[in-house]
């Protein structure tokens, strides 16, 4: 696909970090593969081979409450209860090499300039290699945001938006997404500079002879999901909260892999809890009536 250039790509400057495995027990995966010419020196000798990658793109709920908040299956994708006036933020994962531009949109809206679009369209967050950024609301200039709170749909950002569009906006209302890009040469280039080093054996070991196993249930994709819960109503939206402090910096970025397409994203759905929010296995100390 051609290389396209950002002009308004924003770079946070506050809240970069380096990526800690104990802080992704909740997190929104959805996996990505590509293929990406690779360098292999294999037994000494040098070649290349367009080989297939599977990435794990990670996105997490962070509730100043409740911490890192966790998820049920909806509609084939993650979903996390909201609490209305509750204030949140979104932590993006970079599991790739290289850095990645990120479009993060609640309720459809774009966090940094505010507008609808597809995947690719609008300002994008850039995440240096292997780390993760903390996205704590809507990029107001180019030092404030005002943070991310659920509250009713009536209420949300989504549906004051609407005004300035012509359009209802808040149809798209309790729905987080976050498609990542990146460029697919600097990744080549990534391989070029560190290969991937094979050596043949006569007797190749298996993974039982070191007493592991493949455990044939186990992945990282989102649960399957009951088809029931496609016409779930959502009634939960993101206001616009507080301002604070939040500077950034506009860089050039090239991109020309990624997730274009809406499926592709990773998406976690929210909405308030409903009653009863889970079947109760102990609600009396009655004993058991005779039929």
């Amino acid at each position: 696909m051609e290389t396209k250039k950002l002009a308004l790509t924003l770079l946070s400057l506050v809240i970069l970090a380096t990526l800690g495995l104990s802080q992704i027990a909740f997190a929104a995966t959805q996996l990505f593969n590509f293929r990406c010419r690779t360098k292999i020196i294999r037994d000494g000798e040098t070649r290349y081979e367009n080989r297939s990658y599977n990435y794990g793109f990670q996105v997490q709920v962070l509730s100043d409450n409740a911490g890192y908040k966790s998820e049920l299956p909806l509609n084939r994708r993650p979903a996390v209860t909201a609490d209305p006036g509750e204030r949140y933020s979104i932590v993006l994962h970079n599991p790739l090499p290289i850095r990645v531009a990120v479009n993060l949109t609640i309720d459809g809206i774009n966090s940094i300039n505010g507008k609808p679009g597809k995947p690719a369209d609008g300002s994008k967050w850039i995440i240096e290699p292997y780390s993760y950024i903390t996205v704590r609301g809507w990029q107001v200039n180019g030092q404030d945001a005002r943070r991310f709170f659920f509250t009713s749909k009536e209420d949300s950002y989504a549906q004051w938006r609407s005004n300035s569009w012509g359009k209802d906006l808040s149809v798209n209302c309790g729905v987080i997404g976050a498609a990542y890009f990146w460029d697919g040469q600097e990744l080549e280039r990534y391989y070029e500079q560190n290969p991937v080093y094979e050596y043949t054996r006569r007797t190749p070991l298996s993974n039982e002879m070191f007493g592991c196993k493949k455990d044939a249930g186990s992945s990282l994709n989102v649960p399957a999901l009951q088809d029931s819960c496609r016409e779930k109503e959502m009634k939960a939206g993101t206001g616009m909260g507080e301002r604070e402090s939040n500077p950034i910096q506009q860089v050039y970025f090239n991109y020309n892999t990624g997730m274009y397409k809406p499926h592709q994203a990773v998406i976690i759905y929210y909405d308030f809890a409903k009653e009863p929010t889970l079947p109760q296995p102990f609600l009396s100390l009655n004993f058991a009536p005779e039929m």
